[in-house]
Parts: structure tokens; C-alpha cells; sequence
């Protein structure tokens, strides 16, 4: 077993400023909702409460931290969208607050003192809150609408985790879980959009790991707990589901079985949330990014197994990934927009977007491997003619660009670019792969997302070398 002591892996985490101490309050909106409708029936109480990583102190420093906020029937979320916002930017400390409508868990997005927050809306059926309020009962659900409903997934779940842990392993679970978000963040494998796992997701596999071997030890410690982690992940057979409980719930008490599922008819990952109604934590994830999943879990377990030094051992354990150290060539996908509008917008879109295209190529048959970035490079360039415009929006480095924009007519200007690099390799160092019908697919897919607001924005998909993706992101591979 791996001779680290918990005292050693918590001086790691907090030598190289993984955890956070800070704790963060964001006022309540009850006086305003009162004023504004005129209620006259005593106070309306709100609860604004954490979950996730955060709740179950396994929070990163650098990770969203996620509120959620109870209000009862009188509460409507117009006024949560009216009234939080304002609340929110008259504190000296907060900023970039946005409201997010138009996706399955609406959020108000905002950053307090550097951290980055997501603050959901519930509305609950009564004109108050119950004095106990148990987020598990499933009849909270009765008669309030869908986002109201995906809103209560991640405290229902939270809940149910907490639940499982018993007390004297709470810090063990807490330190555990920072390691494993370290891990993954350090490995590039942290971004659900992108076909990897969220917090939410790493945290119920590290808890179907706590479940299946807590009782196996006398002694739990941290060690013990995150080497089995990587075990039974490199050696799950997916597609077998991932469940938390003997039987997945239905609703109010019922039971179903799997296969009534038809979310997960084509799962690659199956992770089955365990509160009603169920969903698949892994949702996003590929074949390719499971591959990628799968390798690292191997990687890390055969750390653990061979290397004794606890130094040594976490150091290569959370050593950065290297892309450059495993691909020559790269697909570059180019975003380019003209107004800041489309560039915010289409920044958080494309991460979805992107795992299609992978999920196209990855079915040739002459692809090895194909990996994408996670983290977008974004550029803001000032272009000096037409003809450097367009050769930024063909996917041309900026350096080369300039050199043919010298020889159009002056015409200048700004492009904001959003660069998507994928690293491929293939089964031969010298075969080609005809990528055409793949990319054309991929440009339809991109169309049909167009907007009568999106006419300033262009895509270009090409191919580059390492050494043109590290110009691009201006640094050295050497």
C-alpha cells in the first residue's frame, strides 16, 4: 500500500494552494420580493444554501462553488432573475454577474473576491418553507416545473452523499475528494462539456469507492481510499451502470429497472445519478474521452504501485499533462466573431460543440487516438486588411497573418478568435486520413446553432503541426 500518511497529503494540498479557507456569503433577496408584491402575510423566508464539492468540503481553490436558493410558491423566478442581480452588484466585492436562462439548470452566474459562483433557483409548492425541510422527499418535486426540478438534482444528491459517509471518515472522504479533483484537474480530464467529469461526477465515483471498500479496513486513511479509487476505475467493465443504491428510484417509493432507462441506451459512461428522476453524471463523455479516462486511471494506479517515495510520488501523480509530448499533429477548430456579444456566447458553446466532432472522427478506422484540449486559447486580434481578416478566420496563426496582410488595402479592424486544438494520431506514422465528410457534418452541426444575432461568426477547421499550436499558444515545446 502507498506509504503516505493523511498528514502528508493534506501538506501537499495546502503547500501548492489546491484547498481554500475562505468562506463566502451572498445576501438574500426576502425584503425586495416583499415590497414588490406587496405581501402582507409576515416574512418570506429564502434559504441560500451550498452543495456539491463546496458542501461536502472537497472544494478546490479555483473550482465554481454552487448555491442553490429555496423559495417558496410567492417567490417567482422572474424576481429571481429581477431582484439577485441588483443585490448582487451592489457588493464592492462581487462582479461579472450574468444571468444564464437558456439551459437545463438555469443560474445566475457571479465572481466574489476571484471565486466564481453559480447560484440556481427553486421554487417550492406553500407559502412557506417547512420548518425541516428533508431534500430527499420526493413529493418536494409534486408541481413544480422541469427547472425547477433539474435545480434540485444537485442538493437532492448531496444530501444522499452525505448520507453515506460515516462521521469519523468526513475528513478522510473530504481530503480524498481534493485529491481526486487535483488529479484530474492536473490531467486535464475536469471538464464535463468537453467529455470528461464534473465535480459532481468525480465525487460519486470516489463515493461508490468509499461504499464498496470503507468495510474492508479498520483503519480508513487517505492512501487506502485513493489507490482503491484508481483501481476500480481502471479495471471497470463499462458499459456496466454505475448505481449507489440496490434499486433506482422512481418517485415517491416506486422502483424501476435499468433497461426502462432509455437515457442510457447508448451511454458510454453510464454513471446513474441515485435521486429521483435519475440521469446520467457522465452524459457528455465519448468513446475517445473514456479511452483517455481509462489510460489515465491506469497511469495513476501504476504511480502508486511502483513508486515509494511519497515525494516522488506525488509529484509525477499530479504532473501536468503534456499534449505536445503526445501528438505531432492537431485538428485546430477557429471561432472567429467580430462582437463581444457572439465571442461570451459562443465561448461557452463551443465546449459542447466540440465533443461531436470527436465523437465523427473517432469512428475512423485509421485514428488511434484523438484528444481535445480542454482549455480554449482566446485571442484578441487587431487585423490591418481584408486579407489578414480573412486569413485569421481560415485558421492562419496571427504571425502569419500579419505577414499577408501587408499586402492587401488598409482596412483594419478586430477579430475575436477562439482556437480548439485536438491532438490525433493515427495507427501508422505514414498514413493519411480524409477527414472531408467528418468536417462537412461538423460545419452543418455548427450552422444549424446559428442565430439570426450570429452573422459576424465564421468557423475554420484545418490541420496543424505542434510547432504551429504552440505559436498560437505562445509557448515553447522544447
Amino acid at each position: 500500500m502507498i506509504s503516505i500518511t493523511d498528514e502528508q497529503w493534506i501538506s501537499y494540498l495546502q503547500g501548492n494552494n489546491v484547498v481554500e479557507n475562505k468562506e463566502e456569503y451572498i445576501k438574500n433577496f426576502r425584503r425586495k420580493i416583499i415590497s414588490y408584491h406587496d405581501y402582507k402575510r409576515g416574512e418570506i423566508e429564502c434559504i441560500l444554501s451550498p452543495f456539491g464539492s463546496y458542501s461536502l468540503g472537497g472544494y478546490i481553490r479555483g473550482a465554481d462553488i454552487d448555491l442553490v436558493l429555496l423559495c417558496p410558491w410567492i417567490v417567482r423566478r422572474n424576481d429571481f432573475y429581477k431582484f439577485l442581480p441588483e443585490l448582487l452588484k451592489a457588493q464592492p466585492t462581487v462582479r461579472d454577474v450574468e444571468c444564464i436562462k437558456k439551459t437545463v439548470v438555469p443560474i445566475i452566474k457571479c465572481t466574489v473576491d476571484s471565486i466564481s459562483i453559480d447560484i440556481s433557483f427553486v421554487r417550492l409548492r406553500g407559502n412557506r418553507l417547512p420548518d425541516k425541510l428533508d431534500l430527499l422527499d420526493d413529493s418536494l418535486l409534486n408541481g413544480i416545473d422541469a427547472a425547477c426540478v433539474a435545480s434540485m438534482d444537485g442538493p437532492r444528491v448531496d444530501k444522499f452523499i452525505k448520507g453515506r459517509i460515516r462521521q469519523d471518515h468526513i475528513q478522510i472522504f473530504k481530503r480524498s475528494l481534493q485529491c481526486v479533483k487535483h488529479w484530474a484537474t492536473e490531467r486535464d480530464i475536469y471538464n464535463k462539456p468537453m467529455g470528461y467529469l464534473n465535480g459532481s461526477s468525480w465525487t460519486l465515483l470516489l463515493l461508490k469507492t468509499y461504499m464498496v471498500e470503507s468495510g474492508k479496513y479498520e483503519h480508513l486513511s487517505i492512501s487506502i481510499l485513493f489507490f482503491s479509487f484508481f483501481k476500480m476505475w481502471a479495471d471497470w467493465p463499462w458499459q456496466t451502470p454505475v448505481m449507489f443504491t440496490d434499486s433506482i428510484p422512481g418517485g415517491n417509493g416506486s422502483r424501476i429497472s435499468y433497461s426502462e432507462l432509455s437515457a442510457f441506451n447508448n451511454a458510454v459512461m453510464p454513471i446513474v445519478t441515485p435521486c429521483y428522476p435519475v440521469s446520467n453524471a457522465a452524459a457528455y463523455v465519448t468513446k475517445s474521452t473514456l479511452k483517455i479516462m481509462t489510460k489515465e486511471f491506469h497511469r495513476a494506479l501504476e504511480i502508486l504501485s511502483t513508486i515509494t517515495k511519497p515525494g516522488a510520488i506525488m509529484k509525477k501523480l499530479f504532473n501536468t499533462t503534456n499534449y505536445f509530448k503526445r501528438y505531432n499533429d492537431f485538428i485546430c477548430v477557429t471561432t472567429t466573431s467580430t462582437t463581444s456579444t457572439s465571442h461570451e456566447i459562443w465561448t461557452r458553446r463551443m465546449q459542447f460543440i466540440i465533443p461531436q466532432l470527436l465523437s465523427l472522427i473517432e469512428t475512423c478506422p485509421t485514428v488511434k487516438q484523438i484528444q481535445a484540449m480542454v482549455k480554449p486559447t482566446i485571442v484578441i486580434s487587431h487585423f490591418k486588411s481584408e486579407q489578414e481578416k480573412i486569413a485569421l478566420r481560415n485558421g492562419v496563426p496571427p504571425e502569419e497573418a500579419r505577414d499577408m496582410g501587408l499586402m492587401g488595402d488598409l482596412n483594419p479592424g478586430t477579430l475575436n478568435i477562439i482556437y480548439h486544438f485536438i491532438g490525433i494520431q493515427l495507427h501508422g506514422s505514414n498514413m493519411d486520413i480524409d477527414l472531408s465528410e467528418e468536417i462537412k457534418t461538423f460545419y452543418a452541426v455548427l450552422e444549424n446553432k446559428r442565430n439570426r444575432h450570429d452573422e459576424d461568426l465564421k468557423w475554420s477547421v484545418s490541420a496543424m503541426k505542434k510547432i504551429d499550436v504552440a505559436r498560437v499558444m505562445g509557448i515553447d515545446t522544447n
